[in-house]
């Protein structure tokens, strides 16, 4: 991969502008250019002078820095003068990677970031936006925009070429909520409001955003990998003066850092539902998780020895008759065995019917299902997530246990997601503990397994491994075997 470029102001203390930028791409193991576009007096107490660069050196710089190769996405923030922007937006408009802009108005302090009158520097900030693929205003700077009107996302959305994300930092309440928007979804990333402020939270919420458009991910993940950063970078964030403390750009999450995402109707929806009641935990340690198509498989691995596995019934495989009486059958199974967790994938109201201890859901089956008439039954629920943002949603209806994968290929169905590989399975496993215990899937093997239980894992999901074995109560054996040595290995 090439190098991400930002366009910004430097910050002699490090805590916001193209060093916060830098070190947050450096913590998402991305490489990083920057051109600074002024020179500010400022420390932790806040912004007291910006000194636009020239122009023709910022142009200059940018041309510079084209010699060793188009940039992969580009960010944008603070420029400090409208002769700086008209060149900025000379240069972004004739690239064709993602652009990031923050519109940078002002600094944390209310000290205006630009020198000229503010009628004629957002005329040529608009100029800017139209070139955007995505914007990241907070509120005062969504209210400049705006102008007059009031603030809404259709508006802000209009005014550049994809999506936009209206931070909630300056807004009231328990709750910090970013809205995001491409015109044809919009979500809310909620998560708690932290006591004490920080400064750069906006520098690594938007090189983030570009870092992760740069990778590939949609607005949306990227929307739900900045905010956990963010989040992440407050609740650490480092004191180097008496004033603000700095976000601490590779912070390390968990899930007390996690947000939550809603997915809304419309574009002009507010405020998140409000968080889910917590669903009854796990009875017992997961441990290996076969996962197998009829309930006499389920029958046999409890017979093994094994005490938590999934019945799931490829979609048209059995009619409804047979397949009523295939959950009961491994529901019935699963009670016999003291210390059994049999869970049922997807068919949530039979398995309600037949008093299965659990279910397991997709993402797509969260919009759709009874998520009350789950808790009211007393089922567990597992949720499957392959990104960021499905990480958010499932977090967002606080489940028994979460699944990530697929963490190596799989020819078992067709997958929509890359292979999630060890480095970000245990990256991610590490954001949903201590809350969610994290179950690893996807062509995992035995051999595979030795690795993927050293990313920290709490269970391993397994499918052909066991069920196209040579020797499946073999196979069982040097599973479960595998379970009591990497927990001790933590």
């Amino acid at each position: 991969m090439g190098y991400l470029l930002t366009i910004a102001g430097h910050d002699p203390v490090h805590g916001a502008g193209i060093t916060a930028d830098l070190a947050a791409w450096a913590a998402m193991g991305l490489d990083g250019a920057s051109v600074i576009t002024a020179l500010t007096i400022q420390n932790s107490s806040g912004l007291r002078h910006v000194e636009p660069v020239d122009a023709r050196l910022v142009r200059e710089a940018l041309q510079a820095v084209l010699h060793d190769g188009e940039p992969m996405a580009i960010k944008v923030g603070m420029t400090g003068s409208t002769a700086v922007l008209r060149e900025v937006t000379a240069f972004v408009a004739a690239r064709r990677c993602p652009l990031v802009v923050d519109p940078v108005l002002a600094g944390s302090n209310g000290k205006t970031a630009h020198q000229e009158e503010q009628g004629v520097f957002l005329s040529a900030l608009h100029d800017l936006l139209r070139h955007a693929h995505v914007i990241t205003p907070n509120l005062p700077e969504a209210m400049a925009l705006l102008g007059d009107a009031p603030v809404n996302l259709p508006a802000l959305r209009a005014m550049c070429r994809e999506a936009v994300v209206l931070k909630g930092g300056h807004e009231e309440g328990e709750l910090s909520v970013d809205r995001v928007t491409d015109g044809q979804r919009t979500a809310l990333l909620s998560g708690p409001r932290l006591p004490v402020p920080a400064h750069g939270t906006g520098c690594v919420f938007s090189a983030v955003m570009a870092g992760m458009l740069a990778s590939g991910w949609d607005v949306f993940d990227a929307a739900a990998e900045a905010k956990v950063r963010v989040t992440a970078g407050i609740a650490q964030a480092r004191q180097h003066g008496l004033g603000r403390p700095h976000t601490h750009a590779a912070a390390q999450a968990d899930s007390a850092h996690l947000p939550a995402l809603h997915w809304a109707v419309n574009e002009t929806v507010s405020m998140p539902p409000a968080p889910a009641e917590p669903f009854l935990p796990m009875a017992a340690p997961m441990g290996f998780y076969p996962v197998v198509p009829d309930a006499e498989w389920v029958e046999r691995l409890l017979d093994w020895g094994v005490r938590t596995v999934q019945l799931r019934v490829k979609a048209g495989t059995l009619d409804d008759a047979a397949l009523r009486a295939d959950v009961a059958r491994a529901v019935a199974a699963g009670r016999a065995v003291p210390g059994a967790q049999v869970i049922i994938n997807d068919h949530w109201r039979l398995a309600i019917g037949a008093g299965a201890f659990g279910v397991h859901l997709g993402q797509e089956d969260l919009e759709t299902v009874d998520l009350g008439a789950l808790r009211r039954a007393g089922l567990r629920l597992g949720v499957s997530s392959h990104t960021p943002a499905e990480m958010a949603r499932a977090h967002a209806v606080s489940p028994s246990y979460v699944a990530i994968g697929p963490v190596y290929p799989t020819t078992l169905k067709a997958m929509r997601y890359e292979p999630v590989g060890l480095l970000q399975l245990a990256e991610w496993t590490s954001r949903y503990q201590p809350a969610y215990p994290v179950v690893a899937i996807g062509g995992i093997d035995l051999a595979r397994a030795v690795d993927v239980w050293a990313c920290g894992v709490d269970s391993v999901a397994v499918v052909s491994a066991v069920t196209q074995a040579a020797d499946p109560k073999a196979a069982v054996r040097a599973f479960l075997g595998q379970v009591p040595l990497a927990v001790g290995r933590r």
